[in-house]
């Protein structure tokens, strides 16, 4: 039976992840009771992965509800709307990591999407007031990933400036948000106050940012494994 608890990490990438058991056993440590198990494919490719059995056998072990996503990176519409044809069905969450300003647009209003994910750079191209209301429009959540939202950048006033600008309009237009740890690696783990602290610093309240690792994640997990389960025929119709 499927199993929705929070606190989640919805974005612990499995593509490159090293030493995936005790990454999980860390996260199972921190309090985390669901992880979202991601792979990065791009729009050209579209690639399906299966997960690592031993990775699915460890979540069973440490009782963590595990989820499945593709994060696709994307600069070409054409590609991305075959790519989301083939794949959207056999994954638990999609996630758009856009590389240009016309995908950012597609991937707010199409309903295939779940999350858009958005480094600092993508934030400060992209994201703002028309990107902000089109997302809140279609019900897709920005989702933060924390480890590689700096790269290699110094932090800065200017960087805290274009953060809580992003948070003005996340909030102004109600715009769901999550935040995930985006890990690869032990050392990119994070707890699920370190992960809201960072909300909480850019001036949301605590109970605000709280949401963006509970009641956020947990309402796409819902929602789509409803989608994929046999009693859904299409939007607004169920089997009894």
């Amino acid at each position: 039976m499927v199993k929705f608890e929070a606190p989640v990490d919805f974005h612990v990438d499995v593509g490159t992840l090293s030493n995936g058991t005790k990454v999980l056993k860390v996260l199972r440590k921190l309090g985390f009771k669901t992880v979202v198990l991601a792979y990065t494919t791009t729009d050209n490719v579209c690639e399906l992965r299966n997960l690592d059995r031993n990775v699915l056998e460890e979540c069973k072990k440490l009782k963590l509800n595990a989820f499945v996503k593709a994060n696709i990176l994307s600069e070409n519409r054409g590609h991305l709307k075959r790519c989301l044809r083939k794949i959207r069905s056999k994954v638990d969450v999609v996630s758009i990591s856009p590389k240009n300003l016309d995908i950012a647009r597609f991937s707010g209003r199409d309903g295939r999407v779940d999350t858009v994910v958005f480094t600092y750079d993508g934030l400060v191209r992209f994201y703002g007031d028309s990107q902000a209301k089109l997302m809140s429009q279609n019900g897709i959540a920005l989702e933060i990933p924390f480890n590689r939202l700096w790269g290699k950048k110094k932090i800065s006033y200017k960087t805290f400036f274009f953060l809580k600008r992003t948070l003005y309009y996340t909030v102004k237009f109600r715009v769901p948000i999550i935040i995930s740890s985006g890990a690869t690696k032990i050392t990119e783990v994070k707890s699920p106050k370190q992960l809201t602290s960072l909300l909480e610093v850019l001036g949301l309240p605590e109970s605000y940012a709280k949401l963006s690792i509970t009641t956020y994640p947990l309402a796409i997990l819902k929602r789509n494994v409803h989608k994929r389960s046999r009693k859904h025929v299409q939007q607004g119709v169920d089997l009894a």
